[in-house]
C-alpha cells in the first residue's frame, strides 16, 4: 500500500499544507480518507476526482470534511468529468450532516436536488462492523474527541495501516493499532504546564510517540500539528518514546508499506 498526505494540518491548514487528508493506493484503488480544507487540490496532482473509488470520514468536524464541497463541484463541473458516484462513507450522523451542508451552499436550480447525493453515492457506516473498498478491508473503534470519532484499521494483503484520527491518550487505541506497518497518529497538543488538565480530544507529541510504541508499529507519522508548537520540536518528543522510523506528514509526503 501507498499512503499520499493530502493534508497534514490541524484545525487552521499550515502554510503550504492542508487539513487532514490521506490518499491510499493498491493495484489501481484508490481510497480517500478524511478531506480537510485545502486537500482537493493536492488530490487533483495524484488523480483524477472520477477515479477515486471511495471516500472515508472520520468524523464531522469540518477540518476533516469542508473540502467535500469543492470535491463535489470538481465531480458535477470539471470539464469531461461527468461519471458514475464517488461512494462517500459517513460515520453516523453524516446523511443528516451532509443535507445541512448542502443546503448552505446550494443555489438556483441546485436546491431542488440533494447537494451531494448527485455525485457521490452517501452511506453512512456501522462502526461495529467493517467496509470493504476493493483489496482494502476497514474496520473501526471509537475514540475520545469531543465529538463522536473513529479510527480506522485498514488492511491489505497482509499489511496495515492504522489512522487514530482524532483522539485523547487511550490505551485500547494502542490494542487496536497492534503490529501497524504505519500507524497514522495526530501530535496537536504541546504538554500542558505543570498541573494543568490535559487536553480532552486530541494527543501530544510524547503520547503519539507512546501510543506506537506500545502498539509495536513499524513507522509512525506524526499528523495533525500546529506550525506554531514546532513541527520538529513535536517529532522529537514523539521519538523519546518511540525507537521506530517516524515521518511528518505534509501534503505530498508518501510512505509505502
Amino acid at each position: 500500500m501507498r499512503l499520499t498526505v493530502l493534508g497534514g494540518s490541524a484545525a487552521c491548514p499550515n502554510p503550504g499544507d492542508a487539513s487532514a487528508s490521506y490518499l491510499i493506493e493498491q493495484d489501481d484503488v484508490r481510497l480517500v480518507v478524511d478531506c480537510g480544507p485545502g486537500s482537493v487540490p493536492v488530490l487533483r496532482r495524484y488523480t483524477q476526482l472520477r477515479d477515486v473509488d471511495a471516500v472515508l470520514i472520520s468524523h464531522l468536524h469540518s477540518d476533516h470534511t469542508i473540502d467535500l464541497v469543492p470535491f463535489r463541484y470538481g465531480l458535477k463541473y470539471i470539464p469531461n468529468g461527468r461519471g458514475a458516484q464517488v461512494p462517500l462513507w459517513m460515520p453516523p450522523g453524516g446523511i443528516e450532516f451532509l443535507d445541512r451542508l448542502g443546503d448552505v451552499f446550494a443555489s438556483g436550480p441546485e436546491k431542488a436536488e440533494p447537494f451531494f447525493a448527485t455525485e457521490f453515492l452517501v452511506n453512512e457506516y456501522d462502526p461495529s462492523s467493517s467496509v470493504d473498498v476493493g483489496p482494502f478491508h476497514v474496520s473501526f473503534t471509537p475514540t475520545t474527541h469531543f465529538i463522536p470519532c473513529w479510527a480506522m484499521r485498514i488492511e491489505c494483503r497482509g499489511r496495515t495501516i492504522v489512522y487514530l484520527a482524532d483522539t485523547n491518550y487511550q490505551e485500547h487505541l494502542a490494542t487496536f493499532a497492534r503490529d501497524a506497518d504505519l500507524l497514522v497518529c495526530e501530535a496537536t497538543m504541546p504538554p500542558p504546564p505543570p498541573g494543568a488538565p490535559k487536553s480532552e480530544g486530541h494527543v501530544t507529541g510524547a503520547e503519539a510517540g507512546a501510543l506506537a510504541s506500545l502498539s509495536n508499529a513499524g513507522h509512525l507519522l506524526l499528523t495533525h500539528m500546529w506550525q506554531e508548537n514546532g513541527v520538529g520540536t513535536t517529532a522529537d518528543r514523539a521519538r523519546e518514546a518511540f525507537s521506530g522510523a517516524i515521518t511528518i506528514a505534509r501534503s505530498g509526503v508518501q510512505v509505502t508499506v
